[in-house]
């Protein structure tokens, strides 16, 4: 079934355009406002957009240029339909990237068979294209050896943070077998965690399984839970892993991975996979000497300096360590540091509600955000989307006042 998004703030036309196409198996869905238009567009996934030019916010030739920059709906057929009919409005539209035009009142008949016609020169256009390679999804792992510093905090407010910046698909993968938290600190009640694939054979594993151990949580953000029970770090082989992730990556934009704290070969499997491992420290001496030891290891594993970033979370008192002693030990900078607040992290944890959607304006959502930015795709900053979301705006706007 083809899909129609029209956006118009007269109810009306919605009703005549559903009248026309749906007896046709159209499926049409409808915003009043341009930026709900936007926003629908990667919701509904429509094949065709009709627009009218007049809207309350948008003029219907900023939404086709929002549309024509962003790479996911530059190719969407775009109509427009308005009661401005003169030349010069038509070629305005036809310079912003409009595929046909159209005028009020219309026919339905006209309507059909113009609509039908895009949907079809999509579809062979789709089919004629080359095979693109995905841009495959960021991997981010957050590691410690030592408990207690905030690696699940970290992973889940920062998946949260990616997903609410850029409204991309984002997953959250609890590597934790033995003792994960995701779920929990989700106020969620997965029917699916790794323990589904405990019994199946590698050449089982396909798309269909991946995705079925996979949950959606309320807020559109995705995540890969942990056992009810633990089972053992050797309950897969690496081919498994190697295939579930790389199957994976092929699906989201941004993976988080919160890993184990040890060196086992499940947690060695997520870093190695990883763009970017966020090494979780606090400034107290135990956590110091943890984190000596990861990075000799990381060294030992070949992983380069700038795939390393340390992140300290102050959950001490400010009495602790300080920043500088910290990084004269670890012989390199600290990337992060994330304010002290542990009544507020205990409270997210108890309750199942990240921080980030709960004080959208404390420091630490601030940070999370602003981290969130800096370790997304350059592809992704390059270009404003569509339809910023308020993350964005945020984020965006803090960077331009430090300009």
């Amino acid at each position: 079934m083809a899909r129609v998004l029209l956006i118009d703030d007269e109810p009306i036309y919605y009703k005549m355009i559903v009248h026309a196409l749906k007896p046709h198996g159209y499926e049409v869905e409808y915003a009043r406002t341009g930026m709900d238009g936007l926003k629908t567009v990667p919701l509904f996934n429509p094949d065709v957009i009709i627009t009218d030019v007049r809207l309350p916010d948008l003029s219907g030739y900023e939404v086709a240029q929002r549309l024509r920059r962003d790479p996911r709906f530059e190719s969407i057929p775009l109509i427009f339909l308005t009661s401005q009919a003169d030349l010069s409005n038509k070629l305005k539209a036809f310079e912003v990237g409009a595929d046909d035009y159209l005028s009020k009142p219309f026919q339905p008949e006209e309507l059909v068979a113009r609509v039908g016609m895009l949907v079809r020169r999509g579809e062979v256009l789709r089919s004629a294209r080359p095979r693109e390679i995905k841009d495959q999804a960021a991997v981010l792992t957050v590691h410690s050896l030592r408990g207690g510093v905030g690696t699940s905090s970290m992973a889940i407010n920062l998946g949260m943070a990616l997903y609410r910046l850029w409204e991309r698909p984002t997953l959250i993968v609890d590597a934790v077998l033995n003792a994960g938290q995701v779920a929990l600190m989700l106020n969620a009640s997965p029917l699916h965690t790794w323990e589904d694939l405990v019994d199946v054979k590698i050449s089982e594993i396909d798309g269909n399984v991946i995705e079925g151990l996979i949950t959606r949580h309320s807020s559109g953000l995705n995540f890969i839970a942990a056992p009810s029970y633990p089972i053992a770090v050797d309950s897969f082989t690496d081919e498994v892993w190697e295939t579930v992730l790389g199957g994976l990556r092929n699906l989201y934009e941004f993976i988080i991975i919160d890993t184990s704290h040890d060196f086992s070969n499940v947690a060695i499997h997520m870093l190695n996979c990883a763009d970017r491992i966020l090494m979780m420290l606090s400034p107290e001496m135990a956590s110091i000497r943890a984190a000596v030891c990861a990075l000799n290891i990381y060294d030992r594993l070949n992983y380069t300096n700038d795939k390393i970033y340390p992140v300290m979370n102050n959950i001490t008192p400010p009495s602790g360590i300080k920043q500088a002693q910290v990084e004269k030990v670890l012989k390199r900078p600290v990337k992060y540091v994330i304010p002290n607040a542990p009544g507020e992290f205990l409270r997210a944890i108890n309750f199942g509600e990240p921080l980030v959607v709960t004080h959208p304006d404390s420091p630490i959502t601030t940070l999370f955000e602003d981290v969130a930015y800096s370790l997304s795709k350059e592809s992704l900053k390059n270009i404003p989307p569509a339809a910023p979301t308020a993350v964005w705006k945020r984020v965006t706007g803090r960077a331009t006042s430090k300009k």
